[in-house]
């Protein structure tokens, strides 16, 4: 059984390099770890196979902005696929 890597909000905005309100609106280069298969981009922020519209592989490198974000999940592009939508932020860092 994989151990899951998951994050606090605290830890996130340190990731990302925190958010201060100096910069709002940057995006974030973080890395995607954890994932048992992959880690779903989705265009909804919801877990819910059909919103799935790419896959995110461990060790991928992918944006992130810090400051908008839904529950969970935070708004990414993950320039390999050409993708931007929702990712659960606990697979991040």
């Amino acid at each position: 059984m994989t151990e899951i890597n998951k994050i606090n909000e605290q830890e996130l905005e340190q990731v990302a390099g925190g958010n201060d309100g100096s910069s709002p609106g940057k995006w974030k280069w973080v890395t995607v770890t954890g994932t048992k298969h992959y880690l779903a981009i989705r265009n909804a922020a919801a877990y819910d196979e059909k919103n799935e519209i790419g896959k995110i592989y461990n060790g991928t490198q992918i944006q992130i902005r810090p400051d908008v974000r839904n529950g969970a999940f935070v708004w990414a592009y993950a320039s390999n696929i050409d993708k931007e939508g929702w990712v659960n932020a606990n697979y991040v860092q």
